[in-house]
């Protein structure tokens, strides 16, 4: 934390933030910034004119600025987490130990309520009878310890906070210090944050002045409720309470969008995601027509009535033959799911089919795989400069397969420069720096994903019109700042979030944190994958799930089917009261069942402008998104966010309990994934499959090289089951093809991904 807060120091002092970049396209700032990280100190001297170094030498700073900022605003929340953390474990250790006596203090308080409640004891004789039940010192021991239970020391996690008072004070000085911070409410909901800023500048400068005291006038309109009995002592405010709360409170403030940090890219005021809206007002008509919506707030309003009501119609009529689902009083039953099974003579055709292909399929090694691929796709030509794509060498394809498989294999350039031949380290190192850009993979890998879905092969396995998304965690232990600890995976960990189209091509992926929810990234695959597959509906479990996601899917023309687990738990909601809704009205009785539609209009015109951001680009999807989930229910468009998901989450869930298909698609979209996922597995072999790199520029190298090579493969296999079934005459050895769409194209061994061990005889002594 203080290692950033330095280099933001140190940036600022070269003068930079005096330079005005506003009027410089962002995208075009990244490229530079970009193109400086990737060349050395002799590059940027020798080889660039003073006017262009100079140019992206201040993109780089001001961009690396930004992002300095943002890290900074993540270690912060980190770091407090972890205090609360340390808090949290202490208390419960303090109950741990003192188990016993907490036992014996509730049996001898359940005594005493016996004895009070006992009828047959007299008023008078019910001191006797108590302390013949128990001494009186043991009763003043119990007491004491009770006291401490609940108004003392153990009483409170925050204690165990304010024990923490001076590694807090390591960090929080520089933190308050460095980064600026302003109200992102409107001027009727400000009061609150108002005190809090007029805190932060307090405690700064009595950290300044070295001020040990409050002043007494130290604002304390910001404290929650719950933590206001910590904050005055004998009539006087605790310095140490005060400035922890404040801590607490600046973190949540920040996370829930009411407060925007200065030059921040993810954490600055909302109204910055938006496009302009002179540009919205150009595209409007065109976005809702996409989006098959209406673009008048009142016709939508009549549209999204009439088509819930649909669905509820729909599910209705379906109840009398649905197996299913029942409702009753206590809300859904559901029973078991039927599966997709074939019969026993079509699974002994299916074997047969499978042994069939397997006797027919060649082997290969993954080298000579994307050479295959390479000499068909040409995908290496996205990586080579425009001037030498025409003219490549065999060299040239070579070295670029080789960083590849570094990477993508988990090997490492300089370990791969020894497994082969005829490649330096330095030719590897070269390519990583200049070639392998996040551009150039995305470009490669869609060319690959649009040769699969020219496949008349994979036409058996989906048109493409699908998709699933999930994420697939990998040991990470370097010490950098997307280091998180995954419980399930009971180790630090990185998560690789991939996409996989119906037709099992791998389209995008991307490295997130593992504490990360799934939720706000599931938009970025749809949105920025450069294939030309037309999804129109996609997939994911619960981790990809929010009531945001559902409006976010539907305000961009497509549809969102989640997974979710206990389903029956769920809520569903109504627009029209007036409505019979059958056995379906005990669930919709409550108040809080039914869709607030005037929030929802009055938002409506600016979530059209907002998804419509995520569409051109303006704002990446998975920033906007957290911000957008984090905020709280009092902000207006969140609330307008939360209902129009909720109509469409409503829609989904009668469908889903009523359309045996409908769960069918979800769930082979998700074993698609999950197949996928265990090719990854054994593809990322090298360093036990540990994740090493320390920058995350790196780490989406791996994630990128990876998601390359696992659709090389699944064009080959898909190209040699096509062959195989042209070539080998099926049908006179009793072969059944129309199960072919039962096979998937990485359930083979016959790839061999696995470098191979020469053991010369002439060596033997």
């Amino acid at each position: 934390m203080l290692e950033l807060t330095q280099k933001l120091e140190q940036i600022a002092s070269t003068g930079v933030l005096n330079v005005d970049l506003s009027w410089l396209n962002n995208n075009y700032q990244r490229a530079l910034t970009n193109y400086v990280q990737r060349s050395s100190a002799h590059t940027l001297r020798d080889r660039i004119s003073p006017p262009h170094r100079y140019a992206a030498i201040t993109c780089f700073l001001w961009q690396t600025y930004q992002d300095t900022i943002d890290q900074i605003v993540d270690m912060y929340d980190k770091l407090l987490n972890k205090v609360y953390n340390w808090a949290q474990d202490d208390l419960d250790e303090i109950i741990k130990r003192q188990r016993r006596s907490i036992q014996k203090a509730l049996a001898m308080f359940s005594t005493v309520g016996e004895v009070l409640l006992d009828q047959a004891i007299s008023d008078d004789s019910i001191r006797i009878t108590l302390f013949n039940k128990f001494s009186q010192a043991e009763l003043i021991e119990r007491i004491e310890q009770s006291k401490e239970w609940t108004t003392g020391k153990s009483s409170h996690i925050f204690y165990g906070v304010m024990q923490r008072f001076g590694y807090m004070r390591q960090f929080s000085k520089s933190f308050l210090e460095k980064l600026g911070f302003e109200s992102s409410q409107k001027e009727s909901s400000r009061l609150k944050l108002i005190s809090l800023l007029n805190a932060i500048e307090t405690l700064k400068e009595m950290n300044q002045s070295g001020k040990r005291k409050l002043p007494p006038d130290a604002p304390t309109s910001f404290v929650p409720a719950k933590f206001k009995s910590f904050i005055e002592s004998d009539g006087e405010l605790d310095k140490c309470a005060w400035e922890c709360t404040l801590l607490t409170v600046l973190r949540d403030e920040i996370r829930a969008g009411n407060l925007s940090v200065a030059h921040s890219k993810r954490f600055r005021n909302f109204d910055d995601f938006f496009i302009q809206t002179s540009q919205w007002q150009k595209m409007r008509e065109s976005f809702f027509r996409a989006a098959s919506l209406p673009r008048d707030p009142r016709e939508a309003s009549n549209y999204l009535t009439e088509r819930l009501n649909r669905a509820y119609d729909s599910f209705l009529e379906s109840q009398p033959t649905n197996t299913y689902v029942k409702v009753d009083k206590d809300g859904w039953q559901l029973s078991a799911d039927t599966t997709e099974k074939l019969d026993s003579q079509e699974e002994e055709k299916l074997e047969l089919l499978k042994n069939w292909l397997q006797k027919h399929m060649r082997s290969i090694r993954l080298p000579e795989l994307l050479i295959e691929v390479d000499n068909e796709l040409r995908y290496t030509h996205h990586f080579l400069h425009t001037n030498y794509k025409e003219k490549r060498s065999v060299l040239d394809v070579c070295s670029t397969l080789a960083a590849i498989m570094a990477y993508g294999c988990n090997v490492g350039p300089y370990t791969m420069s020894r497994m082969v031949n005829g490649i330096s380290y330095s030719q590897i190192q070269r390519i990583t720096d200049w070639q392998l850009t996040e551009d150039n993979q995305r470009s490669a890998l869609a060319s690959v994903v649009n040769a699969i879905a020219r496949l008349d092969t994979s036409q058996i396995w989906g048109q493409g019109k699908t998709s699933a998304s999930d994420g697939q965690r990998y040991s990470f232990r370097r010490r950098v700042l997307q280091q998180t600890y995954s419980h399930k995976f009971s180790d630090f960990a990185l998560e690789f979030y991939s996409f996989i189209a119906d037709n099992y091509a791998p389209f995008y992926s991307m490295p997130i944190e593992c504490t990360d929810r799934d939720a706000p990234f599931v938009i970025d695959g749809l949105l920025y994958n450069e294939s030309d597959l037309e999804l129109e509906e996609h997939y994911t479990d619960t981790h990809g799930y929010t009531e945001n996601n559902f409006a976010a899917f539907a305000m961009l023309g497509r549809r969102f089917c989640p997974r979710i687990r206990s389903i029956n738990r769920q809520r569903i909601y109504r627009i029209d009261p007036q409505k019979a809704y059958g056995v379906l009205r005990p669930l919709l009785n409550r108040r809080d069942r039914t869709i607030k539609m005037d929030w929802v209009m009055d938002q409506w015109d600016r979530m059209g402008q907002f998804y419509a951001t995520l569409k051109t680009g303006h704002t990446t999807a998975n920033v906007a998104l957290k911000r957008l989930n984090s905020m709280s229910q009092k902000n207006e468009f969140y609330r307008a966010n939360r209902e129009l998901g909720r109509i469409f989450k409503t829609e989904f869930i009668l469908q889903y309990m009523s359309q045996p298909l409908l769960r069918h698609r979800v769930r082979r979209g998700l074993l698609k994934l999950d197949q996928l996922h265990v090719l990854a597995r054994d593809t990322v072999y090298g360093k036990r499959g540990q994740m090493t790199e320390r920058d995350f520029y790196e780490m989406m190298k791996t994630c990128n090289c990876l998601t390359l090579i696992l659709a090389c493969i699944v064009y080959w296999q898909a190209k040699e089951i096509g062959r195989v079934v042209a070539e080998c005459n099926p049908e006179e050895e009793g072969i059944d093809i129309s199960l072919l769409e039962h096979v998937s194209p990485i359930e083979w061994d016959n790839v061999l991904l696995y470098g191979e061990y020469v053991i010369d005889p002439s060596l033997v002594r």
